[in-house]
């Protein structure tokens, strides 16, 4: 990613993290450019929120939940999952995101329409792979397309059946799959 698509993704992550909806046009003047070079750079606004998203996760979320336990951890794919499911669930301006435009933010974060659930699969397969096999005989990507299902129907539980999301109750799910 270029400097000038790097600023226009974090002005809008800024955005978010705000609590604010990403506005086009507000985060070209931010960054100094017109809003035809957004539409170049990234795209249109989902997959500029898309890459907003992905970057928090890429830098913030994923990074944390995954130093707190170290290789060797016992049940650590299933602990690692469990911190990031609770700081999405805990994140306000997340939350704030989720229930703005519930159907926008689903399809951007569950869908192949954006790049966002492949490349948390792709971050789940890793982790995965990375420790040894648990109780269930899938390859790491299966499992993972699995896990990343179970850890979505409890962290946008309330917007899918009105239940309030739950780490623990995904976490004891994620044991029993992963080990």
């Amino acid at each position: 990613m270029d400097h000038t698509t790097q600023a226009i993704v974090r002005a809008a992550r800024h955005a978010l993290i705000a609590g604010e909806p990403v506005d086009v046009g507000r985060v070209a003047a931010e960054v100094g450019v017109d809003r035809s070079t957004v539409f170049r750079r990234v795209g249109r606004r989902d997959r500029l929120i898309a890459e907003a998203l992905w970057e928090t996760t890429e830098k913030l979320a994923w990074p944390a939940s995954v130093e707190a336990y170290p290789p060797g951890t016992p049940h650590r794919a299933a602990r690692v999952l469990r911190a990031y499911v609770r700081l999405l669930i805990d994140e306000p301006w997340f939350r704030e995101f989720l229930h703005r435009d519930p159907a926008r933010a689903l399809r951007i974060l569950t869908t192949a329409e954006l790049p966002t659930q492949g490349r948390m699969l792709a971050l789940v397969t890793g982790l995965i792979a990375s420790e040894p096999p648990g109780p269930v005989d899938l390859a790491p990507d299966a499992l993972a397309f699995v896990v990343v299902r179970v850890a979505e129907s409890f962290i946008y539980a309330d917007l899918i059946t009105g239940a309030a999301p739950d780490a623990d109750a995904a976490y004891r799910v994620f044991v029993a799959l992963l080990g």
